[in-house]
């Protein structure tokens, strides 16, 4: 199943995600804000190792 939503970003921020984009072969940028996303929950998951 998938969902429609809009959402607004600030300039600098979508600079930082097209060069992203860009140093990591993803065609689109919502690719590279999905990938994103997905990598940083992922990354929550973990248990942190103090």
């Amino acid at each position: 199943m998938k969902q429609f939503i809009n959402m607004r970003y600030p300039v600098k921020l979508l600079k930082r995600i097209d060069n992203f984009k860009e140093e990591n072969d993803f065609t689109t940028r919502t690719q590279a804000i999905i990938y994103l996303i997905q990598f940083s929950l992922k990354k929550l998951e973990k248990p942190s190792l103090k």
